[in-house]
């Protein structure tokens, strides 16, 4: 066996360390062949995924333990949780976002030892990350980073015909009518897909509408504050869209305003990273803005992505170690935000002002949180099973599509409703 240098026993200690590889109970890598399995989204900033394919090669030399990683699009990821626990067969680790480690809570193993060690290099996790990944006082995941919703326009659109940036959604259809007009559609799908949701909370909330209160029980999505919302989706849809949004996947904002169709959506700046990298001709007319506000404030979805481990896994213990590999070392931590350019960011208090936020003056409106409520799905209710079910069902989603192609808002909002309270009964 070849000899080792001090310097070349810290380089491949690096990220774990041996007081974390002795507080895990995870022995010594080059000591035995191990192969560990990680299952995760396609993600809308494409070198993200290249980078961490690069840094799982390095996990291997670096620790002997082999990796493989499935990338699979995001509306596929909860049909496969749902077999690979349904299997108790798979990978060893999943991503997931949002409430997901709420609704797997007895299938994921206790990360809180991870999390800890997280915490003490980084500071506390943010509060959308720590309401979603920790089950009841238990981290079923280890938080990774989150995305931002913002607003991205077309900056030579609104120049060119003198329109102001809308503050409020009620400017935004003032907009979104002159947009129009010009051949450039708003672009909010109302479909059954996550980017629907991710509008249609910050519209809901900034018109005082909730869809369950936050005693985590109560119904209430039949109000007129969600009829005032449903009617602004009505005239917006009307006025100020095209009807293909009804087929919409979480894919196509982006590639309508990328494609030089649309003149605002409400995303992250995905549309616009993406755009740059392919150096599409629409990049350069591409900027960002605060997310319009209402009546009852000015509110935002955030979107946390974590990282659990199924309970069923043969491979725990070097599961751990691919977590504390990627995340635990603050160069590769940067390094893995960074390639995402301002689409992932870290979900952890003392890195919230990351260089990757200065890389580009267009990500300006990514540190314009002044005023800004940020929430996860479901807000104010608490993070729970049912609030993720009620998610996965596309309930909201449906509302809207029922109301702006005929439904009565009344009987949008009483369907609506019911479906619900069905989820919450079950």
């Amino acid at each position: 066996m070849a000899s080792i240098t001090r310097r070349r026993f810290l380089t491949t200690t690096t990220g774990t360390g041996l007081a974390g590889i002795f507080a895990a109970g995870i022995p010594p890598a080059r000591g035995q062949q191990r192969e560990i399995s990680y299952l995760c989204w396609n993600n809308f900033a494409p070198l993200m995924d290249k980078k961490l394919d690069e840094i799982a090669l390095r996990f291997t030399k670096d620790t002997g333990i082999k990796i493989k990683i499935d990338h699979i699009a995001a509306p596929q990821q909860a049909a496969k949780y749902a077999s690979e626990v349904q299997s108790q067969s798979g990978h060893d680790l999943v991503e997931m976002r949002m409430h997901f480690p709420w609704l797997y809570e007895g299938q994921l193993v206790d990360l809180s030892d991870i999390v800890g060690e997280l915490e003490k290099k980084y500071g506390k996790v943010l509060s959308s990350a720590a309401e979603t990944a920790q089950v009841r006082g238990v981290w079923r995941a280890v938080p990774q980073y989150h995305g931002m919703f913002v607003a991205t326009y077309r900056e030579d659109l609104f120049k060119k015909a003198g329109l102001k940036i809308p503050d409020t959604w009620e400017d935004l259809y003032t907009v979104g009518k002159e947009l129009k007009k010009m051949g450039h559609p708003v672009g909010i799908p109302i479909s059954q897909n996550y980017d629907t949701i991710s509008t249609g909370g910050p519209v809901l909330w900034s018109f005082g509408g909730l869809e369950v209160d936050k005693d985590g029980k109560t119904v209430k999505i039949n109000s007129p504050q969600t009829a005032e919302m449903v009617e602004w989706y009505r005239k917006m849809f009307r006025d100020c869209m095209e009807p293909e949004v009804l087929s919409w996947d979480d894919a196509s904002n982006n590639q309508s305003i990328q494609q030089g169709k649309a003149g605002w959506i409400h995303n992250p700046v995905s549309a616009y990273i993406v755009a740059k990298t392919m150096k599409l001709p629409t990049a350069d007319t591409i900027n960002h803005h605060k997310t319009p506000g209402g009546p009852k404030g000015r509110h935002e979805t955030d979107v946390p992505r974590h990282i659990g481990i199924w309970r069923f896994s043969k491979h725990i213990a070097p599961a751990k170690e691919f977590i504390r590999y990627l995340l635990g070392t603050r160069e590769r931590y940067d390094e893995y935000i960074m390639s995402a350019d301002a689409f992932n960011l870290p979900v952890y208090e003392n890195l919230q002002n990351h260089p990757v936020l200065k890389t580009d003056p267009k990500y300006a409106a990514l540190l314009d949180t002044k005023g800004v409520q940020y929430h996860c799905y479901g807000w104010p209710a608490p993070p729970s099973d049912k609030v993720q079910l009620i998610t996965n069902s596309f309930i909201m989603p449906n509302m809207i599509a029922k109301a702006v192609t005929g439904t009565s808002t009344k009987d949008a909002l009483a369907w609506a409703e019911n479906e619900m309270k069905k989820v919450m009964a079950g």
